[in-house]
């Protein structure tokens, strides 16, 4: 007999260690380190590719040899992309001295744009020629050596752990404005704080040097823990200059266990390149202080007068990633928030260009930031589908909810916010026990984005609330968002004719309208001649998708966002098909009449006859035939989902419809105290703990459950 000490209950200790990381864990996508020979094979190194390999990441490690260039380093990465290895994030371990690696150092570039900022973005644009759109978020560690590589990596891993000396620091943000009136900087700071900070329930921290604001009060606030810190003003690369914070403040701090993010909208703070050290390095190099991540320019920023209009709008549209977009990911966050600064028609190209290649981040770029306290506080949170970002209007919610016993919850509202939004102006049910189920239709809202939040009440009628993870669980009862594209990447389809992935111009409208000018959201498209009208007397061009995995599924149904013009069927043609082996088609939706659509239009469709249970699901969208004459601006297409009902799977003890971290504490307690299990988890089934499936709950179930866990 196996030795239970020696095997199952070493396997129930690896838990333990799974759920030190359960904050970050489950994720997937492709993490590449380009690292300097000096850090390839390191300790601290190797520590840290394990640690996102444990949370679901697949980590690629590619060591530069000494003397490459900055651009065989990009045509390394560029020549991943495409395949089933195109990175979703890009690390740099090393700093730069220059355009070509040493033995301890990965080279920059100097940017297109008239400031010549130094950059890394380069290195995440994977279109040919002189592109500086971002598909890839890039972040470095600029280490001189293996102590600082080793304090980077221990800060990394303690954001994501989930265990903080202090878990309410998670809700607090520092804002530090200089006393340079033409910035705006106090007004810009309260507008991000009242949109977005106090109605998620943050503590904002005001340290505005033209009311006293000084170099204690900042010290007072990072040593208390601060998730956030956002600087705007004046600086030079050894420290913001009002209110006043140098290095050796920084090398001051005592904030061990308690780290975030800093960020800057000032001049020259991280001005990385050479062995001096800038202001965002001390920051992210200090052991057991300082912060995990640091955002902001190598260079002279725009300031004075209106000048200092592109960093005010900068700031508050990364603050909208976190609070609106929902993106808890410091280098996805901050891509979203350049996505929305490029959308702004208020700035010149020149200007858009320089302000992208001039900010760096110093840090893991799929840093994930705990959104929510962790540990016993008087906050109510929640866990949703997709990390409670996604839901799908007008279908059906399983409510489950039980308050733990130290919030002394009485009663619970719940409450609707539609695409995503921080205000939740719709309200669900009222007045429920603390805990229980409630099954609920989201309605539909002219969206196809939902959000929830719950208030919780005590006796004496106090209230707390928030949308993230944590005491009461809400699970789908009927579809839910199972693949979300919004294609900010190119995802790489098959196209035909003028198929195409970009941004729209605006072009065409022959008849009908012409084509939009950006996406539904974001920039980009796939889209029939981005340029204009399609042509006369065309046979059938298709766009074809790469094949999704639907085998676990049921109802399944295809969503997106459309901006078409088709003459009527008679003339011309636009169809959507389906396929589950590439080669025969279903057509699932054809116009019937002409269509000219002069806004985005959500469509969504029946595909589960074809795609139910299927491995291998693919989608086409074509355009044509048409006829000699009348011609209109064809298909525009963003922000496709597949919405199914996940088949239920063993492992799955918290009922989220996904086996992964999240469900090592319900299965620890299913089996060490099953009647605490069925109270916690009363509509959930305990058998899915039997892992192993001798109809016996035990400690050989363990071994099979971390083999779940880890992909066996």
């Amino acid at each position: 007999m196996r030795d239970l000490r020696a095997g199952g209950w070493l396997a129930l200790t690896f838990l333990v260690v799974i759920c030190l990381v359960s904050s970050a864990a489950a994720r997937v996508g492709n993490y590449l380190i380009v690292s300097a020979p000096d850090y390839a094979s390191s300790d601290p190194l190797i520590q840290f590719k394990n640690f996102k390999s444990l949370q679901g990441l697949t980590v690629r490690v590619y060591t530069v040899p000494t003397g490459t260039t900055n651009t065989a380093i990009k045509n390394y990465i560029m020549s991943l992309w495409g395949t089933p290895d195109a990175p979703d994030y890009i690390l740099l371990v090393g700093d730069s001295d220059g355009s070509t690696s040493g033995a301890g150092t990965i080279p920059h570039f100097t940017g297109g744009g008239d400031k010549r900022a130094p950059t890394d973005l380069p290195y995440g644009c994977m279109d040919p020629g002189d592109d500086w759109y971002p598909e890839v978020p890039v972040g470095r560690f600029p280490v001189r050596n293996l102590t600082q590589l080793q304090a980077m990596v221990d800060k990394t891993m303690t954001v994501e752990s989930g265990v903080f000396p202090d878990p309410t620091y998670v809700l607090r943000a520092a804002f530090l404005a200089t006393d340079d009136s033409s910035a705006q900087a106090e007004q810009t700071h309260d507008w991000v704080i009242n949109n977005y900070l106090l109605p998620a329930g943050f503590n904002p921290i005001r340290i505005y040097a033209a009311q006293g604001g000084n170099t204690q009060m900042v010290t007072n606030a990072v040593n208390q823990g601060c998730l956030f810190v956002n600087y705007f003003g004046h600086s030079s690369s050894s420290g913001w200059w009002a209110p006043s914070f140098r290095q050796n403040d920084v090398n001051a701090l005592s904030n061990a266990g308690l780290y975030g993010l800093v960020f800057g909208f000032s001049c020259n703070t991280a001005a990385f390149p050479g062995s001096t050290e800038c202001f965002g390095e001390t920051w992210v190099r200090a052991a057991n202080k300082g912060a995990a991540a640091y955002i902001s320019a190598s260079t002279f920023i725009y300031y004075g007068g209106n000048a200092w209009e592109s960093s005010r709008r900068l700031e508050k549209y990364f603050w909208a990633s976190f609070f609106e977009d929902n993106i808890w990911e410091v280098g996805p966050a901050w891509k979203a928030g350049l996505y929305r600064f490029l959308a702004d028609p208020y700035f010149s190209n020149t200007i858009k260009r320089n302000m992208l290649e001039m900010f760096v981040l110093f840090g893991d770029p799929s840093l994930y930031l705990p959104a929510m306290p962790q540990g016993p506080d008087p906050t109510v949170r929640v866990t949703a589908p997709n990390g409670g970002e996604v839901w799908t209007c007008n279908q059906d919610y399983d409510i489950r909810y039980t308050a733990r016993d130290d919030l002394g919850v009485t009663a619970i509202d719940i409450y609707l916010s539609t695409d995503g939004g921080a205000t939740f102006p719709y309200t669900v049910a009222s007045g429920l026990p603390n805990s229980g189920v409630y099954r609920w239709t989201v309605p539909p809202r002219n969206s196809s984005r939902c959000r929830i939040k719950v208030v919780a009440y005590d006796a004496e009628g106090r209230t707390g609330e928030d949308i993230s993870d944590g005491d009461f669980t809400i699970t789908p009862f009927g579809p839910r968002v199972i693949y979300d594209l919004p294609l900010e990447s190119n995802p790489g389809w098959t196209t035909e004719g003028l198929w195409a992935f970009g941004r729209p111009t605006g072009g065409g409208g022959e008849y009908g309208c012409p084509d939009p000018t950006s996406g539904h959201t974001g920039l980009n498209v796939y889209g029939y001649n981005l340029n204009g009208d399609y042509e006369n007397s065309l046979p059938e061009r298709h766009l074809t998708s790469t094949p999704f995995d639907c085998s676990g599924l049921s109802g399944v149904r295809l969503a997106f966002w459309r901006w078409l013009g088709v003459e009527q069927p008679t003339y011309d043609r636009a169809r959507v098909r389906v396929s589950n082996n590439g080669i025969s088609w279903t057509t699932v939706w054809e116009n019937t009449s002409q269509i000219a659509d002069g806004m985005w239009v959500y469509q969504e469709l029946d595909i589960s006859s074809v795609a139910d249970h299927q491995p291998s699901v693919y989608l086409r969208w074509t355009m044509g035939p048409t006829d000699s004459s009348w011609r209109f601006c064809g298909w525009n297409i963003d922000d496709i989902q597949i919405i199914g009902v996940p088949d239920i799977m063993v492992g799955d003890l918290n009922c989220d419809s996904a086996v992964n971290a999240f469900d090592i504490d319900p299965f620890v307690l299913a089996l060490t105290d099953p009647a605490g299990y069925t109270n916690a988890y009363p509509a959930c089934d305990i058998n899915l703990a039997d892992i192993n499936g001798d109809g016996v709950l035990n400690a050989f179930d363990i071994d099979p459950f971390v083999e779940l866990l880890t992909g066996g």
